[in-house]
């Protein structure tokens, strides 16, 4: 194959899915296409970020914990930031009202302080889960315990419909949601991500590459899906059995093909994954106050393109004054020291 694949072009492109999860834009159109592009489509964006994370941070922290430490830090860092950002979202929506200092707890370490930060606390908890087990067990464990762990979220979350037939999961399922909102965490989720992502890694890519068995997958993931919707046993719609040896493969194959990086598009699909709630609120509430309520807000796709470039502006625009003022920081310390 002669042409080559940049991951970070990759990352940038599918960020959109993430924006249509929290949209729908073909809802008023098709409601099972909707499904399609956004529950079963667009659940591959999260475990690439993952696998991504485990391919270039997980195979370095193991020769070297204090890697682990400072990207744990730039995490912590960038989820501060963002839950002081929604912190006067989550005040208008009265999401505050009631709370106690457990629920606040759950929230920050847990389940995300608004309803796409999740992934900060999932990939902190999820990459030092993985990161130990891998020092203390050969890579089959290994393999072997994220894989339980996976299975474990699966049932509570995806084949919950089964789960409600015994009495005996219920229980144990019931308890464990009074910690958990869903299983899609860093306890349950993230890891298997995590791991092949660092498998993937450690092997130099991956011989396993081939495109049949990524059209292969993804069907029998859509399948699975629209099968699972259709019988109604999803308590939540975000882990698939066969997500997993889809995303193996075509991760595999990306980075098979995969050449040079694009650091400026890696942080501009960051900040479109942070701020494209914000735009989303804001477009709803200006909607209503200049009376286009009805044609910005309850027209869907509209909605979805109008976030997808406004946000998608504002993320380059971030991006540019953030490398400008690091030349410049750059430039004065030189000076400074000269």
């Amino acid at each position: 194959m002669s042409k080559k694949i940049n991951v970070d072009v990759v990352r940038f492109l599918v960020t959109f899915l993430i924006i249509a999860n929290h949209i729908s834009p073909f809802a008023q159109i098709n409601g099972e296409f909707d499904f399609f592009f956004t529950r079963i489509l667009g659940r591959i964006v999260v475990p690439l970020f993952l696998m991504i994370t485990g391919y270039y941070v997980l195979n370095r922290s193991l020769k070297d914990k204090q890697r682990l430490k400072n990207h744990t830090k730039k995490i912590l860092k960038i989820y501060l930031f963002c839950i002081l950002l929604y912190l006067p979202i989550n005040i208008y929506m009265g999401t505050l009202k009631e709370i106690h200092v457990l629920s606040i707890l759950k929230d920050i370490f847990i389940n995300g302080t608004f309803y796409h930060l999740w992934y900060f606390p999932a990939l902190i908890l999820g990459i030092w889960i993985t990161y130990y087990l891998l020092k203390n067990m050969d890579d089959k464990k290994v393999f072997f315990a994220v894989t339980i762990l996976y299975c474990i979220g699966l049932l509570g979350d995806s084949y919950y419909g089964i789960v409600q037939k015994n009495e005996v999961l219920v229980t144990i399922y019931d308890g464990l949601f009074k910690i958990f909102d869903y299983t899609r965490n860093g306890v349950f989720f993230a890891p298997i991500f995590l791991y092949l992502g660092y498998c993937i890694g450690k092997n130099n890519k991956s011989n396993f590459h081939s495109p049949f068995w990524i059209f292969f997958f993804f069907l029998s993931m859509t399948f699975e899906g629209m099968l699972l919707h259709h019988y109604h046993f999803q308590r939540h719609d975000s882990m698939y059995v066969f997500l997993v040896p889809f995303m193996y493969f075509f991760f595999s194959y990306i980075m098979n093909y995969s050449e040079g990086n694009h650091k400026s598009l890696r942080t501009i699909a960051t900040n479109i994954y942070i701020f494209h709630p914000l735009f989303l609120v804001g477009i709803r509430f200006l909607s209503g106050l200049i009376g286009m309520k009805e044609v910005l807000v309850n027209n869907n796709l509209l909605l979805y393109v109008i976030v997808s470039i406004t946000t998608t502006i504002f993320a380059f625009i971030i991006e540019k004054v953030g490398n400008h003022y690091g030349r410049s920081r750059k430039v004065f310390q030189d000076k400074s020291l000269g």
